[in-house]
């Protein structure tokens, strides 16, 4: 029996290590903070102009994404440039996607749903 249990403490371990990294895309900014830098590295002034947001803001967010292992930085002179450190989820990120469109109304337009 000590063994079941500690297989079932090894697989609970690894649930909460991967709710960890949704927690940490589980907001729309850090969302599209992740996908921006998928296209590439950029520096927060960049991303600031992508999510629309104060850069305060923006330094929050890019702050719980680099905590949980999904960005990384790299310093040059003056700028800090922010990578996306674990691109295997973007593809998870357009199966969300994909279901997000199909259980929307009939309201949505459909280009929203089609990712080029």
């Amino acid at each position: 029996m000590a063994e079941k249990e500690k297989i079932m403490r090894q697989d609970m371990d690894a649930a909460r290590r991967k709710a960890d990294i949704l927690k940490a895309l589980a907001h729309p900014v850090r969302i599209r903070v992740f996908e921006a830098l998928a296209d590439g590295e950029k520096t927060a002034g960049e991303l600031v102009v992508i999510t629309g947001e104060k850069e305060a803001n923006t330094s929050r967010h890019l702050a719980v994404l680099r905590a949980a292992g999904l960005v990384c930085t790299r310093k040059e002179g003056l700028h800090v440039y922010y990578s996306n450190s674990m691109p295997c989820l973007i593809p998870m990120l357009d199966c969300v996607e994909e279901a997000v469109c199909a259980i929307a109304d009939e309201h949505m337009k459909p280009s929203r749903c089609m990712r080029q």
